[in-house]
């Protein structure tokens, strides 16, 4: 079974500045690089989200119409133009992908960022589109799609309560839908994870109470469900389980981090299964020499993986199967020193997807045509990149006090003169069970370009580097997650890179709320913070979680710490009178992870205490800003906010405000 999920980006956020640049102390006068427009950086890209058709002969992609991202298609062969396909004049569009036949594109919308998602069936030749999901107050998530029954999707829907995704079959060309399996037909929350090619449910699973998780299987032709696996909190936070079969069903595959700090990808045999009953030893493929591990690329035919990726601070190939190398080596040999990914193939193989990219260079799509061994560039990501110089993303393993590693990325800005010490940002990613990679990061050459070093750390708690690193976060925001944070900053100053006068903390989610926790639990460390969609009080964060989230709250709350740490006292908001020095926050009116009252409630604390805050609510906007006129405004302010408060410069504002939806709430410092 094919699976494919649908995801957007978002930016970060900030406040203030005056009309034009300001070069401030951080900026000394010598020849300087010119700015790199927030418009090349973070406006719409010129192309993204490419997806090759199953014959191979279309794509379909993203592209700015009428200056918003909309949904193209484009025949490889040259035979017709490329044509847009939607009409979308306010929020961009997501992405579409291919049916199995090729016939139709399948993409979503939600609400304004309410996350309460639809899927759209378009028409590639006319761009009639059609609701295959309820259009209001449903969250439908595509479950999968299959080859040998391209006229059907897979589809969970919480229509029946908010709280569970029961699965349907989705007739492609009616609309037409079937209840496959009832997320709580034996009073159970169970999940189904694996569904074969004639709609049979397979391996379905449980997150128990203490957070663990139980598997149970059913293979054709059984009638009854038995136990297969069972995994503790530790091993299922880290993504321990079974995965998927292959096509023809001989072999089970799945990822296990059982009393091992890394993962490895094992798999069972279809004879195993039949009579293992819940003492199944599997066979180990491979053992991951990283904290993350993945399929690079499988087999057409059989689904078996051929060959993964490891990622640590970089990532690597790992060839299982020794008849796709010389595949592998041709990609090496056109990406050189960049990295490369497969992006997408014909089912015959004949044509391959190929993204490549580095931290100095966005992302390009290239087409192999295989057996002819032809490559042609189609599109770059951000060809006005390619004007300027951008600066190199460092890769750093940097010590925690208790001597923990810390796998971290800086990118120094071109501005400074010498050896001194220049302003710092510390950027920290949402989450927490996330991570930062190395890369092309537009805000890491934003800041480099407009003289600050960008400082971006995987503390603990962060995914990507082994169970331990994980689980030594757990219960310890505000604690040892936020030490983290702050010894990253110290190592840059005890280096001579940070001028200690001059740091900033910056994140979304829980960069967030790290940032929030950075001016109240660190008060003198940073000059300035800037918190978008951050929670302030966690009591609150927790009673209000989304109702579709409810099955993850056992691990959500573990994590956080409740029942073993006070939440008054790891909440930013119950620290204000601590703040010394000026904050920007900025929400999305319709967030339904951190609700817009987390923003308020630390806005009108600390507006009482006549404490410097700026604040802005943007009311068409979620968990993050998918708006990309949005996404400048906030760019612009963010940087103008940096300028006033750690010297670097600043592009004009232009009409970039008065474009974009923001409506200030508070306001302490003169915007034009």
């Amino acid at each position: 079974m094919l699976k494919r999920g649908l995801c957007w980006g978002a930016a970060f956020l900030v406040g203030f500045a005056g009309n034009a640049w300001s070069a401030g102390s951080a900026v000394r006068s010598r020849a300087l690089p010119p700015l790199i427009p927030r418009e090349v950086l973070f406006g719409n890209p010129e192309i993204m989200s490419v997806n090759l058709s199953p014959d191979g002969s279309w794509i379909a992609y993203l592209a700015p119409d009428q200056g918003v991202l909309n949904l193209w298609v484009r025949d490889l062969d040259g035979q017709a133009p490329a044509r847009v396909l939607t009409q979308q004049r306010d929020r961009p569009q997501m992405p579409g992908y291919w049916t199995a036949d090729g016939r139709f594109l399948i993409s979503s919308r939600d609400g304004d960022g309410d996350e309460n998602t639809v899927l759209v069936r378009i028409d590639p030749r006319t761009g009639e589109s059609k609701d295959l999901t309820p259009p209001q107050g449903v969250k439908a998530v595509w479950i999968g799609a299959d080859r040998e029954a391209p006229k059907e999707l897979l589809v969970a829907l919480n229509d029946r309560d908010p709280r569970y995704h029961d699965t349907y079959v989705i007739d492609v060309e009616t609309g037409e839908r079937r209840l496959l399996y009832q997320s709580t037909d034996d009073g159970r929350d169970v999940s189904i994870l694996w569904i074969d090619g004639a709609w049979n449910p397979v391996i379905r699973s449980q997150l128990l109470p203490d957070g663990g998780s139980a598997h149970e299987l059913r293979l054709p032709g059984e009638s009854e469900w038995r136990s297969f696996l069972q995994f503790n909190f530790e091993d299922t936070i880290t993504g321990s389980g079974p995965g998927g079969f292959s096509r023809d069903g001989q072999w089970l595959y799945g990822v296990l981090s059982t009393g091992d700090d890394l993962p490895r990808l094992v798999r069972w045999s279809r004879e195993q299964l039949e009579t293992c009953g819940s003492d199944c030893t599997p066979e180990v493929v491979h053992r991951s020499s990283a904290g993350a591990l993945g399929v690079a690329l499988s087999d057409l035919d059989t689904g078996v993986p051929t060959a993964l990726k490891e990622v640590d601070l970089r990532s690597r190939l790992v060839v299982l199967d020794p008849s796709v190398e010389t595949d592998l080596a041709r990609l090496r040999q056109l990406a050189g020193a960049n990295d490369f990914a497969v992006v997408d193939q014909d089912l015959e193989g004949r044509r391959w997807l190929v993204a490549i990219g580095s931290d100095r260079q966005g992302p390009q799509y290239w087409l192999w045509e295989r057996e002819q061994d032809e490559i042609r560039k189609l599109f770059s990501v951000q060809p006005k990149l390619d004007a300027y110089v951008l600066a190199p993303m460092e890769s750093l393993d940097l010590l925690a006090r208790d001597g923990r590693r810390l796998p971290a990325y800086l990118t120094r800005t071109p501005l400074a003169s010498g050896t001194e010490p220049q302003p710092l940002v510390l950027l920290v990613h949402g989450g927490p069970q996330a991570r930062d990679f190395w890369g092309f990061s537009s805000t890491h050459q934003l800041l480099a370009n407009r003289g600050y070093h960008a400082l971006s750390v995987n503390y603990r708690g962060s995914t990507g580097f082994g169970k331990e690193h994980l689980l030594a976060g757990e219960g310890e925001w505000y604690a040892a997650m936020q030490d983290d944070l702050v010894d990253a900053v110290r190592w840059a100053i005890d280096e001579g890179i940070a001028d200690p006068d001059r740091i900033a903390i910056m994140g979304a989610s829980y960069g967030g709320y790290a940032a929030l926790a950075g001016l109240t639990r660190d008060p003198e460390l940073f000059a300035a913070a800037i918190a978008e969609v951050g929670p302030s009080n966690l009591r609150t964060l927790i009673d209000s979680i989304p109702p579709y989230w409810e099955s993850l709250r056992i691990n959500f709350e573990r994590m956080i710490g409740v029942g073993t740490v006070d939440l008054d006292a790891i909440s930013p908001l119950q620290h204000v009178e601590r703040i010394q020095r000026p904050l920007l926050l900025g929400h999305g009116a319709n967030d339904p992870r951190v609700k817009l009252s987390e923003s308020e409630a630390i806005a009108a604390a600390m507006a009482k205490r006549n404490l410097p805050i700026d604040f802005v609510v943007f009311p068409d906007e979620g968990h993050g800003f998918a708006n990309p006129r949005n996404a400048l405004a906030m760019t612009a302010l963010q940087e103008a906010f940096l300028s006033e408060h750690l010297g670097g410069r600043a592009e004009p504002f232009g009409t970039t405000l008065n474009q974009s939806s923001m409506q200030w709430r508070l306001r302490s410092l003169p915007i034009p």
